[in-house]
């Protein structure tokens, strides 16, 4: 059971029967997978069967919803998705992955999507010490 990802991992993508030591480390493999294809991911579903620890997860890409309205431009309905389930022994298995969109990934602009975008340790430091002095940046 491989508790890191490499590389080669990430490109390939998740694959039906892969497994991980816990839910973040699926969740971190995908949402480096999906920015480096180009799309952002969301927790589409959380199930707790009998108790309160959740055995299985659904993770979408982020335009998986249907459009309201033919004027909403990220809704696409899209179908790309894994479903982990939580086994016996404590790790985490991809039950189903579906790696089919149906709109255009955009690699180049991953970065300005919102659930890729980050500051790093060196920006936020002069952040943070100038909202506690109350200076504006």
């Amino acid at each position: 059971m491989p508790n890191e990802f490499n590389e080669e991992d990430l490109i390939i993508g998740p694959i039906t029967g892969m497994q991980f030591s816990s839910k973040d480390v699926t969740f971190d493999f995908y949402k480096e997978h999906a920015r480096l294809l180009g799309f952002c991911i969301v927790k589409r579903i959380s199930n707790k069967k009998g108790g309160d620890i959740v055995r299985y997860v659904q993770y979408g890409c982020d335009r998986s919803r249907k459009p309201r309205n033919k004027h909403v431009t990220k809704r696409r309905n899209c179908r790309a998705r894994i479903n982990e389930i939580l086994e016996e022994n404590g790790s985490w298995r991809f039950s189903k992955v579906v790696k089919k969109h149906n709109h255009h990934l955009e690699p180049v602009l991953s970065r300005l999507m919102a659930g890729h975008r980050s500051l790093s340790k060196s920006l936020k430091r002069p952040l943070a010490a100038k909202d506690i002095t109350g200076l504006r940046p």
